[in-house]
């Protein structure tokens, strides 16, 4: 027999139920939605407008019903002035009427003298009926006060000698007329809200018929076909509003795609070409014993061939990196001028092979910025000077500070550019002359638009203008700090060559 002071083993707890997941309530649709909302103003009207007219009937009856026993009261009263014994007082004929013919419309009335005594009346009198203790205001526009008890309405009025006089009788009447207009009010709005439901059903199908046509329009709408459109006809300014959006949207789509297409080909191009190279030379070499010094030749093409596709995978990373937001962009501050400065004694040895004369005016300018990133801007706006330049020519920078703007600007006396290629100078891989090659010391296409990038990473701009045959000029505008340490140098720092 176990103790008392035994515990008994605590039962195996069973595992709490693993919740289960909440199933998101599945969207009401847009006719459903205003359906709704009309039939809720509907009945809102509907119920204001009925019940302010049983309201005011209400009120109406009731007081023309005090009226009728006001009336009855004076007319009482006017017998006791006339000399009419007390005990003698009746309802006569004469306003009985004013309440109905039917048993349970009659008057009843009782009247007490000033010391509270009954001295006429009917019997028996209801049960609520009581002598008021509240004595009943004397007002000129209203000598009398009423009272209600249920379905009664009392009237009570107090002569100058003290006597009360006090006229009642029961609301059935009344109660029956306001029964049916309230069947009648409730009908009526059954009917309304019958009708606006139809109406709210049309009125919701003429709604959502244009969305559901820009809906099954744009079903239809996948990659291979961006380039059809949402149109609608007879539409509110709201839905051709939402259309023209729409419509704007899929055009930037549609560009961005067909860049997008353009910009994998010619990556793909372009990759092709150096990766031809490497694979030819090398079967070439290896395809029988070689010299040392066809070795060496190879590998030098294939050298060559590698840091121009290198070259095309870094300029690729970096576009991709801007594309993406992710374009890394020091802040701080820096000279632009030495900047330029710098990246103009590296491109030197490059304008005495084209021959060409490179001269600068740089004035000193603070901002803030990336002075790598900047020294790429120079190099690839100075590089493609030196490159579609003439024997002769001559490439002239300057660096200067303008209405709180630092400005880089490029110009050269070279070939120039067409009017019609101008506005697409920024595109990847685009070339403004269709008909260069890959040739030695060529580019990719891709410097303007790392050029692009990376000021406008600067919070920048870039305008180019062009001649043929003339020279181009290309201007960038960079912003100056607030406060900046030294805003402008007096001093020019010129070369040339």
């Amino acid at each position: 027999m176990s103790s008392a002071n035994e515990t008994a083993e605590p039962a195996d707890t069973p595992a709490p139920a693993p919740d289960k997941p909440i199933k998101p309530r599945a969207p009401r649709s847009l006719r459903v939605e205003l359906m709704l909302s009309y039939l809720s103003l509907l009945a809102v009207v509907v119920i204001g407008f009925g019940g302010s007219i049983y309201v005011l009937v209400r009120q109406g009856m009731y007081h023309q019903a005090e009226s009728d026993l006001l009336a009855s009261a004076q007319l009482i009263s006017r017998e006791l002035k006339s000399g009419v014994t007390k005990p003698d007082l009746v309802l006569t004929q004469a306003h009985r009427p004013r309440f109905g013919p039917a048993p349970r419309e009659h008057a009843y009335f009782v009247v007490w003298d000033a010391q509270d005594r009954q001295i006429a009346g009917i019997d028996p009198l209801p049960p609520h009926l009581q002598f008021p203790a509240a004595e009943p205001p004397h007002h000129r526009d209203r000598p009398f006060y009423s009272t209600s008890h249920g379905i009664h309405l009392d009237v009570y009025l107090k002569e100058k000698d003290g006597t009360r006089i006090m006229v009642g009788r029961s609301l059935n009447r009344e109660f029956d007329h306001l029964g049916q207009l309230a069947v009648i009010v409730s009908l009526f709005g059954l009917i309304s809200l019958g009708a606006g439901a139809i109406g709210a059903w049309l009125l919701a199908r003429r709604i959502v018929k244009p969305l559901d046509q820009m809906t099954q329009a744009a079903e239809q709408i996948n990659a291979k076909s961006l380039d059809q459109r949402l149109e609608l006809v007879g539409a509110s300014s709201e839905l051709t509003r939402l259309s023209t959006v729409f419509n704007t949207m899929l055009d930037r789509l549609h560009n961005a795609f067909q860049r997008q297409i353009r910009f994998t080909a010619d990556a793909s191009h372009e990759l092709r070409t150096p990766v031809a190279v490497i694979l030819s030379q090398a079967e070439h070499t290896l395809s029988r014993p070689r010299s040392p010094e066809d070795y060496c030749a190879a590998l030098d093409t294939c050298l060559r061939a590698s840091r121009r596709m290198k070259r095309l995978v870094d300029d690729l990373l970096l576009l991709a990196r801007a594309d993406s937001g992710r374009l890394e962009i020091r802040q701080e501050s820096l000279d632009l001028a030495d900047v330029v400065r710098q990246s103009l004694a590296m491109l030197e040895p490059l304008a005495q092979e084209k021959q060409v004369r490179l001269s600068s005016q740089l004035l000193t300018t603070r901002i803030t910025g990336d002075a790598g990133r900047l020294s790429q801007v120079v190099t690839n706006l100075v590089t493609n000077a030196l490159q579609y330049n003439r024997t002769d020519g001559e490439v002239f920078v300057t660096v200067h500070a303008r209405e709180s703007k630092a400005t880089l600007v490029v110009s050269d006396t070279g070939i120039g550019i067409p009017a019609t290629d101008q506005p697409r100078l920024f595109e990847r891989f685009f070339r403004a002359d269709q008909a260069r090659t890959h040739q030695e010391g060529q580019g990719t296409g891709l410097g303007l638009s790392i050029v692009s990038e990376i000021v406008t990473a600067h919070h920048g701009t870039i305008d180019v203008t062009s001649e043929l045959g003339v020279g181009t000029t290309v201007t960038v505008l960079l912003p100056i700090p607030k406060v900046a340490d030294s805003p402008e140098d007096p001093k020019a720092v010129g070369t040339g060559s």
